[in-house]
């Protein structure tokens, strides 16, 4: 039964993340509702996530919240370890993280329609560092129709950039170094 359930999970969202992931390409990239630069705070930043503030528990037992990484720049990733496209993903978000991690870039995983033995299986094959979980509601919450399903938040939990489908790692590096560069002073 387990088989059949993800088999057909498997052929919905590939069918949708492919159509996000066309449209997207030929779109000419990813949806942008704000890309303004912003400054460099500290970890003990309190950030507004507004209705994107969800909590949820790591594999390792900790329960964690969106807003506990104020004062960081935050990719929310929805994905599924039996997810083609997050499959094809997963390397370029963990080659970014080490790279920009000691910038204040944090990457929130939450999986989804999976269960923690494949989650965790997939973790270690892609030697994932960041925090992962499992909620099939926060993707409820954030409207998820398709994975992969990606949000990049400002420092001040400000949503910047909403990828859907795959996304394309340098496409997610550009946004990135725009948010990580300072702004210019006003003198």
């Amino acid at each position: 039964m387990k088989n059949i359930r993800q088999a057909f999970y498997t052929t919905l969202f590939l069918t949708i993340g492919l159509s996000f992931f066309t449209q997207s390409a030929f779109a000419g990239g990813s949806s942008s509702s704000d890309e303004k630069r912003v400054e460099k705070k500290t970890s003990a930043t309190k950030a507004n996530f507004g209705n994107y503030n969800f909590s949820y528990s790591l594999l390792n037992g900790k329960n964690v919240s969106l807003s506990d990484f104020g004062g960081k720049i935050v990719l929310v990733n929805i994905w599924a370890p039996w997810c083609g496209p997050c499959k094809l993903e997963t390397p370029g978000f963990v080659k970014l993280y080490e790279k920009y991690k000691e910038r204040g870039f944090e990457i929130v995983s939450v999986g989804v329609s999976t269960d923690e033995d494949d989650v965790k299986e997939f973790v270690k094959k892609y030697k994932i560092t960041f925090p992962v979980g499992i909620s099939d509601e926060v993707g409820t919450q954030y409207g998820t129709r398709g994975i992969p399903d990606n949000f990049l938040f400002s420092r001040e939990g400000k949503l910047v950039k909403h990828f859907s489908g795959y996304t394309d790692e340098k496409k997610l590096e550009e946004a990135l170094t725009e948010l990580l560069s300072p702004k210019p002073s006003k003198e």
